[in-house]
């Protein structure tokens, strides 16, 4: 069989082949104008470096939440941070962050010098001067990453805790590209001053950017007490979003059902965590003749009452007290929560007045109620939602433990919020 070649031109008129050039001159330019407006996020974060940190779960689900919207991360983190279980993000990851780590036995001139910050006051000029060549060396190898990225495309930088040397990193990159093709999401949740570094005017530095590049910049808060603060500092409030942990689960076991009623004090041991006031919690509970075992997290660094209050929590308790390491990875965590009938966070509300629970969000996720103290910063949500009880005094634990057992909870509405949130922070 003979085969010849088709010649199409030669069945084409004149104006049909100029409409079919047109359509294909037209998609060659829609495809061009797609891949310039191609997203890419990157998720930097100066202050994870243990993964007992609450940065290390926040990045890991603000990760899968991204990954899940077809998004894959490149995430930034310091050289030192701890490498264990990060995999849970399923990103790419570069430890190739300065944090302006030192110890004693690490870096120890830098510790030196850090140090000598933390001791003399900011109003001093050389230690600004001093504060300002750090900073820019801390942020060296983060701005070199940040230019050298593919200038076409969208480029979404997320900060998931505010901090110093992020807010200055942020700062770098806004001079050198003007912010063309370059989108900031803050995270502010009270880091933003602290350490050796702060100059104690973030939030002004912030704000004056924001208010350089209103459409390019977001900020967010995870409550409404930290929304009202900012605002009151003369933040606008159309680039305020409320910015919770995104829903979901990083193990795979299914809830388990107890014999015996369990109630956990979980999530790293603190003062400012309500630890001391766990024994008080106990003898009450136990006067109300309830059979009950719990589960209470250990702290990674003691106070001077720690040994005594854990001493009367064994006493107290006896072998129905299970005391867990204070570096639990996110899974590890969850999965204790997951045996838990009820989570109590006794936190001081003076220390928590606008702040938010990483243990909240976990809870919610695993279906378990929560009782925490009247004016912590996440009351609202627990109230609004159905999500457990509040109390004013210690002694009204009891009551609100019986309340809840008839109680109708919201869980899943409120971790349904919680990613439209992320979603509508993020994404759209």
């Amino acid at each position: 069989m003979n085969c010849r070649k088709l010649d199409i031109v030669k069945f084409l008129t004149v104006p049909e082949f100029l409409y079919i050039f047109f359509v294909f001159f037209s998609l060659v330019r829609y495809v061009s104008r797609v891949q310039t407006c191609e997203k890419i996020y990157v998720i930097v974060d100066f202050t994870a470096t243990r993964k007992y940190f609450h940065q290390y779960p926040l990045i890991t689900k603000i990760s899968r939440f991204l990954l899940d919207n077809g998004f894959k991360p490149h995430i930034l983190l310091p050289v030192t941070a701890e490498r264990k279980d990060i995999e849970l993000t399923h990103a790419t990851v570069d430890f190739i962050l300065d944090s302006g780590y030192s110890s004693r036995n690490y870096k120890i001139v830098r510790h030196s010098i850090h140090k000598l910050l933390t001791v003399l006051e900011n109003q001093n000029v050389f230690i600004k001067y001093l504060k300002k060549i750090l900073i820019k060396r801390y942020i060296r190898s983060a701005l070199c990453f940040f230019q050298k990225l593919d200038e076409s495309k969208n480029k979404n930088i997320v900060f998931p805790t505010l901090d110093p040397l992020s807010l200055q990193l942020a700062k770098q990159v806004s001079e050198f590209s003007n912010m063309k093709n370059f989108f900031f999401y803050f995270r502010v949740i009270g880091s933003e001053s602290r350490g050796p570094l702060s100059s104690n005017l973030e939030l002004q530095t912030l704000r004056k950017l924001a208010s350089d590049f209103p459409s390019k910049i977001k900020i967010g808060v995870e409550t409404n007490g930290y929304r009202t603060y900012l605002e009151n500092l003369g933040f606008d409030s159309d680039m305020i979003f409320w910015s919770p942990w995104p829903s979901c689960i990083d193990f795979e076991n299914p809830r388990v059902s107890n014999r015996r009623f369990t109630i956990g004090f979980l999530g790293c041991a603190k003062q400012r965590k309500g630890f001391d006031l766990i024994p008080t919690i106990l003898n009450q509970l136990k006067g109300e003749s309830l059979n009950f075992q719990v589960l209470i997290q250990e702290a990674n660094f003691p106070w001077a009452n720690y040994p005594n209050t854990k001493e009367s929590i064994e006493l107290i308790m006896g072998e129905k007290v299970t005391f867990l390491s204070g570096d639990l990875n996110i899974s590890e965590l969850q999965n204790y929560i997951s045996h838990c009938n009820l989570m109590i966070l006794p936190y001081d509300a003076g220390s928590y007045s606008i702040n938010a629970s990483g243990v909240l969000y976990h809870a919610s996720d695993l279906n378990v109620p929560v009782l925490t103290a009247k004016g912590v910063g996440f009351e609202s949500e627990i109230i609004d939602f159905s999500l457990g009880g509040v109390y004013d005094k210690l002694d009204k634990i009891p009551a609100l433990l019986q309340k809840l057992q008839t109680m109708e909870f919201g869980f899943a509405k409120y971790n349904s919020q919680r990613n439209l949130a992320t979603h509508q922070f993020f994404l759209d």
